[in-house]
């Protein structure tokens, strides 16, 4: 699985250095922001290069990356981080305490919710005011994206600190009972489903644990009152199954909630087919429909 895991993110990569027409020393860089006391608790800002000629609120991304919540870094977007700000609205690339630094899936939505908070704290001391936050992740970072985005909704007691406007999954995991994962039930996986919950899950207590592992899961915790959301799954991938996008879809067209479906047919976890590469576009165009329709 390792292996595959950096192969997706060597693809991952190379998409974004092509999804935005980059241009050198157009926009402005912050580096290590720290938004808590671990040493991993920071992030890379990017605004505009003229953040002064922001009229108005505007929006920020939130980008959270993947990596088995225990691999990868902020690095991994700084090309589509610097797109986006070059689009006009502010970026955020995070890292996050992970596995290695003990956390589950609620110390990494802690992190995500200091990052937003940290983040609206350094825009407003800039003079900026950012309305409306919209996350973007890939396999572990979608899955961190969809679960904090339909649990941190505007109005309840574990409000984001700015609201959230729309939210992208890319082959993220969002049903851990999915028959592809119960059928190929390995140590590997029990270790990272245990890992993420912080208990120990083992083939003979993996449904005693249903309800707790429930808790993690996009699938299970998403409401009517979801943010709209955009899914892109894989039809030959082989960590992150078609079934776990096509259940989620399900959901929210049951909750009537706004959502774009890409699915990549002859792609694998990194959706980089190029028989596929013609939905790189209209993602990216999707992307700018829903910035503008929702920020």
């Amino acid at each position: 699985m390792w292996e595959k895991i950096v192969a997706f993110f060597a693809s991952i990569m190379a998409f974004f250095m092509g999804l935005f027409g980059m241009m050198p020393g157009t926009v402005k860089e912050y580096k290590n922001v720290s938004y808590g006391s671990a040493s991993i608790q920071k992030m890379d800002v990017y605004y505009p290069n003229s953040p002064d000629k922001i009229e108005g609120e505007t929006g920020a991304f939130i980008l959270i990356h993947g990596g088995a919540w225990s691999a990868g870094s902020k690095e991994n977007y700084t090309s589509l981080a610097k797109g986006i700000a070059q689009e006009g609205y502010i970026a955020a690339t995070i890292n996050y305490r992970m596995f290695q630094q003990g956390a589950t899936y609620a110390e990494m939505l802690e992190d995500i919710n200091l990052a937003i908070a940290k983040l609206k704290e350094k825009t407003e001391s800039d003079g900026i005011t950012v309305n409306k936050i919209a996350f973007y992740g890939d396999s572990a970072g979608g899955h961190l994206s969809l679960l904090y985005a339909y649990t941190h909704l505007n109005g309840t007691d574990t409000a984001a600190p700015i609201p959230v406007a729309f939210t992208v999954g890319r082959v993220a995991p969002v049903d851990f009972f999915d028959p592809f994962y119960k059928d190929n039930l390995n140590d590997e996986t029990l270790s990272l489903l245990s890992h993420l919950v912080g208990t120990p899950i083992t083939a003979a207590n993996i449904e005693a644990n249903r309800e707790l592992i429930a808790m993690a899961e996009p699938l299970s915790v998403v409401t009517a009152a979801a943010p709209p959301t955009i899914l892109c799954y894989g039809g030959r991938d082989t960590i992150v199954p078609v079934s776990n996008g096509l259940s989620m879809k399900a959901k929210l067209e049951e909750l009537n909630v706004p959502h774009e479906w890409f699915y990549y047919e002859n792609s694998g976890h990194g959706l980089d087919s190029g028989a596929d590469s013609a939905l790189n576009e209209q993602f990216l165009n999707t992307l700018r429909e829903y910035a503008a329709l929702y920020f």
